[in-house]
């Protein structure tokens, strides 16, 4: 009966084998080291701050701050002068929903280089946004007080529907 036992595993073995036992993953596992989490807060920031690098001017703080000036004065008297300002220093935004704002801008130069640059974007936009593009330059098509914004829309409209 001796020799009998000696072959019979324990309860303790049995139970690693199954993992069931709590220790048994940890005891096993632990020979290797694993590697320290990196940081993800840390490479959230070099991203925004390699991106911000590569966006050139757009990347800086002056940037967000007219930025912002001009998306919230929308709507009002001094959308116009906020405008100005952002494209003379920035040129045209390359954000779809900021250049929607701009078709509402009564410069017949803007208005086009606005839609040129809409027509550029339209194939990488979402199904959403492009919606929201042909509704508003359909808009500008029908509505815009300068005639030369208005053929460049259903141009426009004609391009990005074929």
């Amino acid at each position: 009966m001796g020799d009998y036992d000696d072959d019979k595993p324990s309860w303790r073995e049995l139970d690693r084998q199954r993992d069931k036992s709590r220790f048994y993953g940890r005891q096993e596992k632990g020979a290797g080291k694993k590697e320290a989490p990196k940081d993800r807060w840390q490479q959230g920031r070099v991203k925004d701050a390699l991106d911000r690098l590569f966006k050139g001017d757009k990347g800086t703080v002056e940037h967000d701050k007219l930025y912002a000036k001009l998306n919230n004065a929308y709507g009002s008297e001094a959308f116009h002068k906020q405008a100005e300002k952002y494209v003379a220093k920035y040129g045209l935004p390359d954000d779809a929903a900021t250049l929607l704002l701009f078709l509402d801008l009564q410069a017949a130069d803007t208005g086009v280089a606005t839609l040129e640059k809409l027509a550029g974007l339209y194939g990488s936009l979402s199904p959403r946004q492009q919606e929201d593009v042909k509704r508003k330059i359909s808009i500008t098509a029908m509505t815009h007080k300068i005639k030369e914004v208005r053929v460049k829309a259903e141009e426009t409209l004609e391009e990005i529907n074929c």
